[in-house]
C-alpha cells in the first residue's frame, strides 16, 4: 500500500472521506459471500472478499500514518488490548466468571465510553434498520423493553391501525412519514426479540424477491409475452410459478 500511494495516481489521490463509499460497498459484499459460503460451502468468495475488506483497513491506517497519527501496527495493538480487556473470564485467572458474558461485555464496552452523557450516545451510523435495533438493545440495559416478542406483536397491531388511520384520513405527509417510521420500528424491536438482525432479514428478502423477479424475466420471455402486456393477476400467477419452481429446486 505504501508502494501504491507512492506510485499509482489513483491511490495517491484517496483520502479518508473519498474511500467511505468502497469500504460500504466491500461490507455489503462480504455479507453476500458469507450467505453464500453458509448456503452453497462455497467458500471461495469469502476468502476474495475478506481480503478486499482487509485492504481497506490497510489502506486507512496508511493514510494515518502519513499523517503521522498512526499506523497499522498500531490498530492490531489496540484490537488485541481491546479483546483482553473485555473478555476477563478467558485472559484473567482472577477475575469473576462472569454467568452473562454478553452483559459483561456491554458494561466493559460502557465502562470504555468515559464522555458518554446518555445511553443513545456512540451509536455507529448505521443503516436505519440496524440503528434502531442498536437504540433498543441499550435501551433494554435499563429494564425498558418488552418482556416477550408477544408484547411487541401487540404494539406492532397497535402502530398499524394508527398508519390505517392516517391513510384512510388522507393524512399530510410528514404524519404518514411518523406513522411508518413507527411501524418500522417496531418491527426492528420484534426482530431483536426474536434474536434476528432486522437489517440481515431485509437484505435476504431483497434478495429473494431479485432472484424471483429474474425468474419471472425468463419465464415471460419463454412465453413470448411481455411482462408489461400482462394484468397483475397474471402477473400474480408467473410470480407464484416461479416462487415454486424456485423453491423445488432449492430442496425446500
Amino acid at each position: 500500500m505504501s508502494i501504491l500511494r507512492a506510485e499509482c495516481p489513483w491511490d495517491r489521490e484517496q483520502t479518508l472521506l473519498s474511500l467511505r463509499r468502497y469500504t460500504l460497498e466491500e461490507v455489503h459484499e462480504v455479507i453476500e459471500a458469507i450467505d453464500a459460503a453458509d448456503q452453497s460451502n462455497d467458500w471461495l468468495p469469502l476468502k476474495d472478499e475478506l481480503g478486499d475488506l482487509l485492504l481497506q483497513v490497510v489502506f486507512y491506517a496508511q493514510i494515518a500514518e502519513e499523517a503521522d497519527a498512526f499506523n497499522f501496527g498500531d490498530v492490531i495493538d489496540a484490537l488485541i488490548n481491546k479483546m483482553i480487556y473485555r473478555h476477563p473470564h478467558v485472559f484473567d485467572q482472577t477475575a469473576q466468571i462472569s454467568t452473562d458474558i454478553n452483559r459483561q461485555w456491554d458494561q466493559l464496552k460502557d465502562a470504555e465510553q468515559h464522555d458518554r452523557t446518555s445511553l443513545m450516545d456512540g451509536i455507529p451510523p448505521l443503516p436505519a434498520l440496524k440503528y434502531a435495533q442498536k437504540q433498543q438493545q441499550r435501551a433494554a440495559r435499563v429494564g425498558f423493553d418488552w418482556q416477550q416478542a408477544a408484547d411487541v406483536m401487540t404494539k406492532m397491531r397497535e402502530e398499524m391501525d394508527e398508519l390505517e388511520h392516517e391513510i384512510n384520513s388522507h393524512a399530510d405527509i410528514e404524519r404518514l412519514e411518523d406513522e411508518f417510521g413507527d411501524v418500522l420500528f417496531t418491527l426492528a424491536n420484534l426482530a431483536r426479540k426474536l434474536d434476528l438482525d432486522a437489517e440481515l432479514c431485509l437484505m435476504r428478502t431483497n434478495r429473494k424477491f431479485a432472484r424471483r423477479f429474474r425468474g419471472m424475466e425468463t419465464e415471460a420471455v419463454a412465453l413470448s409475452v411481455p411482462m408489461n402486456q400482462m394484468d397483475l393477476d397474471s402477473l400474480e400467477r408467473l410470480y407464484q410459478a416461479v416462487k415454486a419452481k424456485q423453491a423445488d429446486n432449492s430442496g425446500a
